[in-house]
């Protein structure tokens, strides 16, 4: 109670004021979702607070997720947009045949070597794809890009998929889930999946993001900032980083 009185205090006199009791609320549950005892000291990174802002709602609407939003849709349209009990694969490696780094010439004189060619390229992305699908992971979140093919490999084994997401996205997702970022396909295995209990596409203010959601015991978490206007959003978002910075300092100082 004391650190949502802080929180309301951080925010008075700003525009946001009539919101203030819910955001006082979500930024106490953030910040005490993200601290850390280091040598019997509290530390919180507050870098692990991520805000993701979306205008076209209530300030009202700004929510607390326990896990991670990314700005990215599911890749294939035959993945499923919903995944429960979500085993994540983050990976650091792209799922496409890369070219070689030498000037190479194929010279290819026939329909069968041609066949052969394409048969030996399609090989190579449903062993990548296998190699995911062999962990474990119904969800595979990709820094790199994935390939048409792998994609339609991966939509048929029902996994949803993720594209060209930030490292900086990575790294949050990683200590939310509990997973590995894995740089080596060949490395990818069950110990190094992360977890989430929801993994959804949902369109916010027309835009398809993905929520990776309800992680079990997440060190990154996202606050969802709502708001009528970009104006309003922008706002709400300081009020909260004002919120974030009091309540903190509060928790590491250890005066309440």
């Amino acid at each position: 109670e004391t650190l949502k009185k802080i929180a309301i205090t951080a925010m008075s006199g700003k525009s946001v004021e009539r919101a203030s009791p819910l955001l006082a609320s979500i930024v106490v549950d953030a910040v005490r979702s993200v601290a850390q005892t280091v040598d019997g000291k509290v530390v919180i990174d507050n870098e692990n607070i991520k805000r993701e802002k979306k205008h076209g709602g209530a300030s009202e609407d700004t929510e607390l997720i326990r896990g991670i939003v990314i700005d990215k849709e599911v890749v294939h349209p035959g993945m499923p947009k919903t995944v429960k009990d979500a085993k994540i694969a983050l990976l650091d490696v792209a799922l496409e045949i890369k070219e070689t780094e030498t000037d190479a010439q194929i010279r290819i004189t026939s329909p069968e070597q041609m066949q052969a060619f394409v048969e030996q390229e399609q090989k190579m992305l449903k062993r990548m794809v296998d190699k995911v699908v062999d962990s474990g992971a119904n969800v595979l979140i990709c820094q790199k890009g994935i390939d048409d093919l792998a994609q339609h490999y991966l939509a048929k084994k029902g996994i949803l998929a993720c594209r060209r997401v930030k490292q900086s996205d990575m790294t949050a997702l990683a200590k939310a889930t509990g997973g590995r970022v894995v740089s080596n396909l060949d490395d990818l295995s069950p110990d190094d999946l992360g977890y989430a209990k929801l993994v959804e596409e949902k369109k916010i203010a027309g835009e398809a993001m993905t929520f990776i959601r309800d992680c079990k015991d997440p060190k990154a978490v996202t606050i969802l900032v709502r708001g009528s206007t970009e104006h309003v959003v922008d706002e709400v978002e300081r009020s909260v980083e004002d919120a974030i910075g009091a309540v903190s300092s509060a928790i590491e100082i250890g005066k309440m």
